[in-house]
Formats: structure tokens, C-alpha cells, sequence
């Protein structure tokens, strides 16, 4: 018997074949077609609140899961890119899903990419992806990074002790000062996410979400900065499902040469370049999903 989705925004649990407890939320369309929500990094499960409404409206029933050491799912020691396919695969097994797509924002991408790799198109239909993050390939993306990411990609390369030290602040602040890491953000970005930042209702969603993330601590967020810097183990030419994209030229998170790259690697790549965009476009959801219904 199919298993039905508890009631909007509360957390459930499904264990895992290694013993973990992977935490995933439910919004949407119940009766809707499953689509897996990836959230950002540092972020959790509940930042899926900020599609909810778009997957109702396209009929998309949207299962927001905390990557481990994110929200309740538990850490996991050591772990890839590469591991993610696979607690994504079992937590559609204990919920009967035979099908399903993926979408998510932002530290997303290297997870989005590595289902479409890893998983089968008879299985995941499609991914979607705004201002997914992608790997840091070459000296021309590296040269686009904003100053912060370029601190953190030599601390990931050279010093990870260091990068996991520099966490500590972020949770600290999530904590005890909501609103000083987006003051922070808000002054350093694009017009376009200054707009987005500065409505209340995506603000308070954000430092939830945020908040979340932190709820373990800051060592899964530090441990999956260093695998976003470095090296994934992910050759982007075996994505081999439908990948489609939005990408803004104004984003400072997500230089416009690794979307270029990203269009380049992945077969087939549907990439939506928006011109003056930034890293919030998050009225894009509503586009992203009717793209991807095309697939079902």
C-alpha cells in the first residue's frame, strides 16, 4: 500500500540500510508527481517552503530531504557526492516510488548532478535546477569567485581543519543573530536578490531554514563545504537525464563561467540564462516546474 504523506511541514524519518535516520518534509500536491527538493548549503529540509506553493500549483508533491548532518538526518562520516543517489534511492523505496524527479537551489547542484549520473531515466525523470552550484573545474571559474569562495577553496585544497573552524561562526549566528548573516549577504549581492532578500516572508523562511541547518552543529556543513571545493568524483558527461537549469549573469554565489561550464559538460543541458538575474530567483519555481511536467 502506497505510504500517504504526513500533514504539510512536519518531519518524518526513514532509516536507512547503514542504521542513519535520513529526515525529509513533505509539501505541494499530495496526490502530486514526486519530485525530490535538494536544499542549499548551509541550509536544510525547510527551505522547501519557498517552492511549496509553485509544486501545488503544477501538481508536484514535493519531498524536501535533509542532507546528512543537515536538520534531523544524521551525520555520516566521510561522505561523497557520490553517497547522496543512493539515501535518495532508499528513501524512495520506503516511500513506493517508482519514478520521481529531482530539483533543488543552489549547493544543490553537485547532489542534482549526481543523481542524474548515477540514477536511471526510468527512474529519475528530470532535474531542475536554480542557480545550482557546480564544481570548481578550472582557473577561470576559480578566478570568478566571490572573495568568500575563494577563501574557502584554498582552505578546502590546502587547510580543511581551517574550514571547519570557519563554520563554527555561521551556526553561532543562525542562533543568536538571525539577521546578521543576511544583512551581511544582502549588502554584498545584485539588485535583483536585494529585492529578494528584503521580502519578509522569503527572509523569515531563509533564517528557518537556515537555523535548521544548524541544529546538529556546524561539522556537516563545514565537512560539505569541503566537498563542494574540491574534486566531486563526478565526471558531469555521464548525466544522463534531463537536466534543465536557470542561471543568472548578475549572480555573485554562482560565477557565470561555471554555469558556462556546466552548459558545456552535461549532454543536453536546458540552460535559461536570465539576464540581470541573481542567485534568489526564486519566482523561477513556477517556470521550473511546468519545464518539467513536460517529462511526465
Amino acid at each position: 500500500m502506497k505510504p500517504r504523506p504526513s500533514p504539510p511541514g512536519t518531519a518524518d524519518f526513514v532509516p536507512l540500510p547503514d542504521g542513519r535516520l535520513l529526515s525529509y518534509t513533505e509539501w505541494g500536491d499530495p496526490d502530486g508527481f514526486p519530485a525530490f527538493y535538494f536544499h542549499g548549503t548551509p541550509s536544510s529540509r525547510l527551505e522547501g517552503a519557498l517552492a511549496a506553493g509553485a509544486a501545488a500549483r503544477h501538481g508536484f508533491r514535493l519531498i524536501a530531504v535533509d542532507r546528512p548532518g543537515y536538520g534531523r538526518s544524521a551525520y555520516q562520516d566521510g561522505r561523497t557526492v557520490t553517497h547522496w543517489p543512493h539515501d535518495v534511492s532508499a528513501l524512495a523505496d520506503a516511500l513506493d516510488l517508482g519514478e520521481f524527479g529531482a530539483v533543488g537551489h543552489s549547493g544543490a547542484g553537485p547532489y542534482l548532478l549526481a543523481c542524474g549520473s548515477l540514477m536511471g531515466p526510468e527512474r529519475l525523470r528530470f532535474v531542475g535546477a536554480l542557480s545550482p552550484w557546480g564544481p570548481v573545474a578550472t582557473p577561470e571559474i576559480r578566478a570568478g569567485l566571490n572573495t568568500l569562495d575563494r577563501l574557502y577553496a584554498r582552505l578546502a585544497r590546502h587547510t580543511p581543519w581551517a574550514m571547519r573552524i570557519s563554520f563554527a561562526p555561521l551556526g553561532w549566528c543562525a542562533r543568536h543573530r538571525p539577521g546578521l548573516f543576511f544583512s551581511l549577504m544582502r549588502s554584498a549581492v545584485s539588485p535583483a536578490d536585494q529585492a529578494a532578500l528584503g521580502d519578509p516572508r522569503t527572509l523569515r523562511l531563509l533564517q528557518a531554514a537556515e537555523l535548521e541547518a544548524f541544529r546538529q552543529g556546524s561539522r556537516g556543513g563545514a565537512h560539505e563545504a569541503l566537498i563542494a571545493y574540491r574534486d566531486w568524483g563526478l565526471d558531469l558527461e555521464t548525466v544522463h537525464v534531463p537536466v534543465h537549469m536557470w542561471l543568472g549573469d548578475s549572480d555573485i554565489f554562482v560565477p557565470v563561467e561555471m554555469g558556462r561550464y556546466m552548459e558545456r559538460a552535461i549532454p543536453g543541458a536546458d540552460c535559461h540564462w536570465m539576464n540581470g538575474g541573481g542567485h534568489f530567483e526564486l519566482d523561477r519555481w513556477e517556470e521550473i516546474f511546468v519545464t518539467c511536467s513536460a517529462h511526465l
